[in-house]
């Protein structure tokens, strides 16, 4: 199965190829803005490098959030682009279980959190094989703190939010580690995809997973100038 994964959900752009059971080509770019400049010419290339066309690929993969509001609509339009050239299906992955997976196999709890840009974090807690332990959420750091479970004494805090929440996790009296994974990458996407397979027939294509709304919204009146 051939499988082309991106990610642009968070400060970096990143894409990766699956083949024979194994990834064969992966590139990351870390980056504020200017996804949408990045993300094709890297596809382009990176297919090229494999000798590949869209055409030759079974699926796409992309993460569907929760990230940067930008950032996931540049990936998703790419990723169902991509799809309806293709005729191929997309597989969705979220940005906190790419970092889950990213982080790997531990002895103990792993809490996975991103900057929601406010005060909150975007958040999950997850066991040792990446299996999650509650829903993605949006909560304050302090409440972050509160999704562990109560017998956690020992935590891998993955993501980029790490000193937002390394006082709050030691006043807990937890061992804290630092993981070097900070964002999702297209590389964990592309072997999470490879695992859940091809999607069933007639289960749609994926959207955006935001958790709360934009701050940007249209007013009530759809934009339109008062008469």
């Amino acid at each position: 199965m051939k499988i082309l994964a991106m990610d642009t959900a968070a400060a970096a752009c990143s894409l990766a190829l699956w083949q024979d059971d194994s990834v064969t080509h992966h590139v990351l770019k870390e980056m504020s803005r200017g996804h949408a400049a990045e993300l094709l010419p890297l596809a382009e290339e990176l297919l090229n490098k494999a000798g590949l066309g869209i055409l030759d690929l079974d699926a796409l993969a992309v993460t569907i959030g929760p990230g940067a509001f930008t950032g996931l609509r540049i990936g998703l339009a790419s990723a169902r682009g991509f799809a309806a050239a293709s005729n191929k299906p997309v597989i969705a992955v979220t940005t906190l279980e790419a970092i889950a997976h990213g982080v790997g196999a531990q002895d103990c709890t792993v809490l996975c959190a991103l900057d929601a840009k406010r005060a909150d974090l975007y958040a999950q807690v997850f066991d040792g094989q990446a299996q999650p332990l509650c829903e993605p959420v949006a909560r304050l750091p302090q409440d972050v703190v509160e999704l562990l479970p109560k017998e956690c004494k020992k935590v891998v805090v993955a993501g980029d939010s790490f000193d937002r929440l390394k006082d709050l996790l030691a006043e807990r009296g937890l061992e804290v580690i630092h993981s070097e994974v900070r964002l999702p990458n297209a590389y964990d996407v592309v072997e999470i995809a490879a695992a859940k397979g091809l999607p069933k027939e007639g289960e749609g294509r994926p959207s955006a997973f935001y958790i709360r709304p934009p701050d940007a919204a249209l007013p009530k009146n759809g934009g339109r100038l008062r008469p």
